[in-house]
């Protein structure tokens, strides 16, 4: 019974050193994984934040018309700046092969908003961006109501609301959600010309919060198309001189597709260019091409460096273990059973990296989406979302996969080792 016992002991005993042994062995592959589970979520939250724009999502019908010398969209009217005028853009509206057509425009006026709160009186200058309520349908609540009307709607960019919450928490005020600041009170100064000459005006306005949102990439004032450019005739009828109301971008909805070739060329010929979905798509693509292809050189370190480190502790355990598998053969174990069973055991603690690789990225991305914002402010927006179990099952096969392959040739090895000599060592 004492010995009984002392064969269970020297067995387990036996069996965790070796178990440990092959943990560490296959501990390189751990990093292998977290880095694989990391860029998985980073991809697919950096793709979708690519895709999510409003107003560069465009459906497949649907194509964004700028300046054929605009390297980008540019909001603020400055010298020089392109732009596409308003006949030509009458003429666009007017195109039979369009089933919709929405602008962006601005105007050659320094706006400044006052506000009030907290009984403090506060005045900002802000550029001003007025866009058609077409393009708002479906992505701003109560987009019908946001019409040329006394007090004027006024769209905010949601970054704004951000920084006055940060401005209340350190005055020691709570912070304030958009519903509350929905019809919020404010004034507009439309200013432009030089002062005590014929061309200055200066346009006090009301006008109210209707919105925050990011629906164009525009840090400024949005307000509509039509009270902009009636803001326009007015000075123009005042001083006769140009208030320069211009068109920066249009988006329209094509009523086929298969014209767009046709259209292409009629935007050409008034000195403009187009972009579809499927240019989008093909920059989106060569993007997320260069952002993969750095990730598979920096996955390919990873492998090689994993795979040697493998192998090498692979080679260094199957000479520990000489004396064991030379006792298997001398038992009458195949040298297949032997490759067998150390290769389904790499296999495992493979399998094991790859699940516990797998949780520990997803706490890295759980605590690196709380910092994102602070360490890189422009990819606020990004939301880095916890993978899922298709990840898992991924991790899980290429770590097992990586771990076993390594392991292949020290099993190999391993089901050749010279019995005479391990025997006589």
């Amino acid at each position: 019974m004492k010995a009984f016992f002392y064969k269970i002991i020297f067995s387990a005993k036996e069996n965790f050193f070796n178990i440990l042994r092959s943990f560490i062995a296959g501990f390189g592959i751990l990093f292998l994984v977290i880095f694989f589970a990391i860029y998985i979520s980073m991809r697919d939250s950096v793709t979708s934040y690519i895709g999510g724009s409003l107003l560069d999502n465009l459906a497949s019908d649907e194509i964004k018309i700028i300046p054929a010398n605009a390297k980008s969209v540019d909001f603020v009217k400055k010298p020089g700046s392109p732009f596409i005028a308003p006949a030509i853009a009458s003429r666009i509206k007017n195109m039979p092969q369009f089933k919709e057509v929405n602008a962006l425009s601005r105007v050659g006026f320094n706006v400044r908003i006052r506000g009030e709160l907290l009984g403090q009186r506060k005045e900002v200058y802000l550029p001003v961006c007025g866009i058609d309520r077409g393009a708002l349908k479906g992505k701003v609540n109560n987009w019908q109501g946001f019409v040329n009307r006394d007090p004027a709607p006024v769209i905010v960019p949601g970054f704004a609301l951000d920084i006055l919450n940060n401005y209340l928490a350190m005055s020691g005020m709570p912070a304030i959600n958009k519903k509350e600041f929905l019809g919020f009170p404010v004034e507009l100064r439309f200013v432009t010309g030089q002062r005590q000459t014929s061309a200055y005006r200066s346009y006090d306005f009301d006008a109210e919060i209707f919105s925050f949102t990011d629906i164009i990439n525009f840090t400024g004032l949005v307000l509509p198309s039509s009270y902009i450019e009636a803001i326009a005739s007015r000075y123009q009828r005042e001083t006769g001189k140009s208030a320069g109301f211009e068109y920066v971008v249009i988006y329209a909805k094509v009523k086929d597709t298969d014209s767009l070739p046709e259209i292409q060329k009629s935007l050409a010929a008034m000195g403009l260019k187009v972009e579809s979905q499927k240019d989008i798509v093909e920059k989106s693509r060569q993007i997320m091409s260069v952002i993969d292809g750095v990730f598979f050189s920096i996955l390919a370190v990873f492998f090689i460096v994993s795979v040697i480190s493998i192998f090498n502790s692979y080679l260094t355990l199957v000479y520990i273990r000489s004396q064991k598998f030379s006792l298997k053969r001398v038992l009458g174990f195949s040298k297949l059973q032997i490759l067998f069973f150390f290769l389904v055991e790499a296999a495992c603690i493979g399998a094991f990296y790859g699940g516990a690789g797998f949780y520990l990225g997803n706490i890295i991305i759980k605590h690196a989406n709380n910092l994102l914002s602070t360490w890189v402010p422009f990819l606020s927006n990004v939301s880095l979302q916890s993978n899922g179990t298709d990840v898992l099952l991924l991790s899980i096969l290429l770590s097992s996969s990586v771990c076993a392959a390594s392991a292949f040739i020290p099993a190999i090895f391993a089901s050749n080792i010279n019995l005479f000599k391990a025997v006589r060592r």
